[in-house]
């Protein structure tokens, strides 16, 4: 059986969309990066980075313990365009934002007391293309049939 098929000659999941990857690929990736600014975490990232144009899901103990301080070597790189902030756990200090070289007033901070809302928001942010970054706190997240 080729490398691209499994299972009762399925295709693999990475030949279903370029995007796709397992961990036995870390070291190959088709989407340009930009680098995390940490070099053990970035070794161990498909093309030494966080990928561009896509989403990147951080699965957090508890939200506000420090991503921002993970993520601001790559926010440093798109700060020249608009950072939105979509359900932050706690209210943006500028003080904070301000010490981790990130403009206050390059960022947009949106909340809703609805998921659906909140979703919705992101699309939005997304589908316009004109921010350089959406950081989004979601909270609940369920699928549409429930």
């Amino acid at each position: 059986m080729s490398s691209t098929q499994f299972h009762a000659g399925r295709s693999a999941p990475e030949a279903l969309h370029p995007s796709l990857w397992l961990a036995s690929q870390l070291a190959h990736a088709g989407t340009r990066c930009v680098d995390t600014g940490h070099a053990a975490l970035s070794s161990q990232l498909p093309g030494g980075g966080w990928p561009t144009g896509a989403m990147t899901d951080l699965m957090l103990q508890q939200p506000g313990i420090g991503e921002m301080r993970l993520l601001r070597p790559a926010l440093a790189h798109c700060a020249e365009r608009r950072i939105v902030l979509l359900q932050p756990p706690h209210p943006p200090q500028a003080l904070a934002l301000a010490a981790l070289g990130l403009d206050p007033a390059h960022l947009l901070w949106l909340r809703s007391s609805r998921s659906a809302d909140a979703l919705w928001a992101a699309e939005q942010v997304l589908r316009s293309g004109s921010c350089g970054a959406l950081l989004f706190w979601a909270n609940h997240v369920r699928s549409c049939r429930e």
